[in-house]
């Protein structure tokens, strides 16, 4: 086993290699993080849709209340 210690050529490489890293990762979480706020836009404009598409087929059930088969008389009549 050594008791070397790093030179200070060395030390610099590893912090300049580390910095490199950090910086490839950080760019990666910038761009996770944009996906994710595109989505979250995506979902809740989807989410309205539904909401409004949902209320639209209410107003519809609400008027085909009473007009189904089950309420016209027969034709014999």
């Amino acid at each position: 086993m050594s008791d070397k210690l790093p030179t200070q050529e060395e030390l610099l490489s590893r912090l300049k290699e580390v910095e490199s890293i950090l910086m490839h990762v950080q760019h990666e979480v910038e761009q996770l993080n944009d996906a994710i706020l595109k989505r979250n836009s995506e979902v809740d404009r989807l989410n309205k849709t539904l909401k409004l598409l949902d209320s639209r087929l209410g107003v519809l059930e609400e008027e085909d209340e009473g007009h189904g088969p089950e309420f016209e008389k027969p034709p014999h009549y």
